[in-house]
């Protein structure tokens, strides 16, 4: 069961970058070595592509020679290994579903850019029908993490909204997978990874009139709905995202989400923040003076080096920014509000207010 969200934490999305047309269709992501590295889904080559996270410039391009991209839409990783997960199957039908195996150590070596693959061939033991049926199969695929000596799909429903999982081993062969746990993430999961830190799972997905992250904690090997399950909305400050497609783990509670181009929308690059609200800045330990508190028109902020303040419901969703000491408060609810203050060397720290 889902937990109701802390209104004590906050998911913070901001805009890093767009990414260029070559990779509009983002949908995997990890960090390897300080390196993000992206792919595209169907039909896309079967390359991998290290990007620049403040400009979104491919730095290098490495090619998977023995592979094809029918639907790649996962990359993970372990101590040892990356693993491609070519498994998108919206119509439910595909019965060529692998995860493609590379050695980092070769990742990392190749002195020519191209590397050679293992195969995971595999399928899901509970399938027995692979009649087409566009956008409303339970079989689809678009998250998987690497987790102790096995790799955990999270599969996207279309028809129901949940999200089912399977365990996979690590190792080249052919497999009829089982499913081990299933969890009502109310949307369509499109990403996951983990905190290999504190053993926390994120999964990003999304439905068709916002964007979520799920938080699952304190789980007890791959019981993993019964640890402590959190479902929130992420925004990008102006609405919902467009099709946020993947994350990977930065450090504890920071992560990259990158969405892919939709609508008119580039595909574009988020660091995403879990962050708990305090009465003095953490971050940088500079002294911050908020009144009044509670207010009921106009807030002060007064701390060295302030350049900008932003104002977020308790949902995170961002209703003003101002640059300088004063944010109106005018018109609002009464109730609890995030204010966020911006210092001169890029430091923020998050803190409650009132309005009344």
């Amino acid at each position: 069961m889902l937990a109701v969200p802390n209104v004590f934490l906050c998911q913070v999305l901001t805009l890093e970058t767009n990414l260029p047309s070559q990779i509009k269709e983002t949908s995997g992501l990890i960090l390897l070595n300080q390196q993000l590295i992206t792919h595209n889904d169907s039909g896309g080559e079967p390359e991998l592509y290290e990007i620049d996270s403040l400009t979104g410039a491919i730095t290098r391009t490495v090619v998977v020679a023995n592979a094809t991209n029918r639907d790649w839409e996962e990359i993970c990783l372990d101590a040892n290994y990356i693993y491609i997960g070519d498994f998108g199957n919206n119509n439910g039908s595909r019965t060529n579903l692998m995860v493609y195996r590379i050695p980092i150590l070769d990742y990392l070596a190749t002195p020519n850019d191209t590397v050679i693959a293992d195969t995971i061939l595999f399928d899901y033991s509970d399938q027995t029908d692979f009649t087409p049926t566009t956008f409303s199969t339970n079989y689809d695929g678009e998250a998987m993490i690497a987790y102790n000596d096995s790799l955990y799909i999270f599969s996207k429903n279309w028809g129901n909204n949940r999200t089912n999982i399977y365990s996979m081993s690590k190792v080249p062969g052919t497999y009829s997978i089982n499913r081990v746990d299933s969890i009502d993430t109310q949307g369509l999961v499109c990403g996951a990874a983990i905190d290999t830190i504190t053993n926390k799972i994120v999964l990003i997905g999304y439905t068709f009139v916002s964007s979520f992250m799920v938080e699952i904690d304190s789980f007890l090997g791959n019981n993993f709905s019964d640890g402590v399950i959190e479902r929130n909305l992420i925004s990008n400050g102006s609405g919902a995202l467009s099709q946020t497609e993947a994350v990977a783990f930065s450090r504890p509670d920071h992560y990259f989400v990158s969405a892919e181009e939709t609508s008119g929308d580039s595909a574009a690059l988020y660091k995403l923040e879990i962050v708990e609200p305090t009465g003095i800045g953490s971050s940088n330990q500079v002294e911050i003076e908020i009144f009044p508190n509670p207010a009921t028109e106009l807030i002060q902020v007064n701390c060295t080096g302030l350049v900008r303040i932003e104002l977020y419901n308790i949902q995170c969703e961002l209703l003003r920014s101002e640059r300088g000491k004063t944010i109106s408060v005018s018109g609002l609810n009464s109730g609890t509000y995030l204010l966020r203050a911006f210092i001169q060397d890029g430091q923020s720290s998050f803190h409650k207010v009132m309005v009344k």
